[in-house]
């Protein structure tokens, strides 16, 4: 049923756009390196759990196990990069960028590999996201500090962005061989989940306070980013995605960066100055543009959203 699979993909947009408000409402000492590493082990966990056949052989036979590997480091530069960057540039903000840039580097990585030019929308939406980014930027031309923490932050979000272009790219391809989408995005998670396992005990062993980690506040923040944010969405977006055709649902996506905005401005009171408010509206501009450049080589079966 169309309303059904609507249903789907907007819950999942929505379960996405949580992602940086769970993360900040959190104990305070978490660190992104810890956070990331758990929440990607139990994302991969829960898809392999929803899998109807309950096997990843598939995804790990022959050239499939170097697209699962490559899209594992995309999905591992994901996790750090998007909490560095909506901890350095706000919730609402970070969202948007890393949503508006995922489009931006799938067009190069589509360009590099298969020599697709894009179309002109793509161009302009790149444009178009990029000139928001640059006001960004410049509203903190007033005080260096926050020129520093800025771009660290618009950067963070941007690689986040690089990190998702590639794991959505690797997913599609291993869906085009034959692999299902649940598959494929469980074993490129759980891979991600061992590269991020060094920087986890790092971040562990120079930590003076883990106690976080087993604190109400500390499981309940795991337990949503990972079982919510990074298993059951999928699941749920994948679902709709076998009814909707791929152009509606990157129309609702943009669900995610809503729900974003909302929760920040609610839940943890975030505002933004005028140049800020401006900012954000260019970019989310330009992620309608990217969105709608994909449209004529659409997939029902490649993963659009981001986080």
């Amino acid at each position: 049923m169309p309303g059904r699979a609507i249903f789907a993909v907007v819950a999942a947009a929505a379960l996405f756009g949580t992602t940086g408000t769970a993360r900040a409402l959190g104990p305070d000492g978490t660190s992104v390196w810890t956070v990331g590493a758990i929440r990607i082990a139990l994302g991969a966990l829960t898809l392999w759990a929803c899998s109807p056949s309950k096997q990843l052989q598939p995804a790990l036979i022959g050239v499939n196990r170097n697209l699962v590997l490559c899209g594992a480091f995309g999905a591992a530069l994901y996790q750090p990069a998007f909490f560095f960057g909506v901890e350095r540039c706000g919730v609402a903000v970070g969202t948007v960028i890393a949503l508006g840039s995922g489009p931006m580097f799938s067009g190069l990585i589509d360009l590099a590999l298969h020599r697709r030019n894009p179309a002109m929308k793509w161009y302009a939406g790149s444009a178009v996201m990029l000139a928001g980014v640059a006001v960004l930027v410049a509203g903190g031309a007033d005080d260096s500090s926050v020129i520093s923490l800025s771009l660290f932050g618009v950067l963070s979000a941007m690689a986040a962005g690089l990190g998702y272009a590639v794991y959505a790219n690797t997913t599609s391809a291993l869906i085009s061989r034959g692999v299902g989408s649940t598959e494929a995005l469980a074993s490129q998670f759980a891979i991600a989940a061992l590269i991020l396992g060094p920087f986890l005990i790092a971040s562990v062993v120079s930590s003076s306070d883990v106690g976080w980690v087993w604190s109400t506040s500390g499981i309940m923040m795991l337990l949503h980013l990972g079982i919510f944010t990074a298993g059951i969405a999928y699941v749920l977006y994948g679902w709709g995605l076998r009814t909707l055709p791929a152009s509606t649902a990157v129309s609702i996506t943009l669900v995610e960066p809503l729900t974003a905005a909302i929760a920040a401005f609610v839940v943890l009171g975030e505002r933004l100055s005028a140049q800020g408010w401006v900012a954000g509206v260019v970019i989310l501009l330009g992620l309608v543009v990217l969105g709608r450049s994909q449209q004529p080589r659409e997939s029902q079966t490649s993963p659009t959203a981001v986080s």
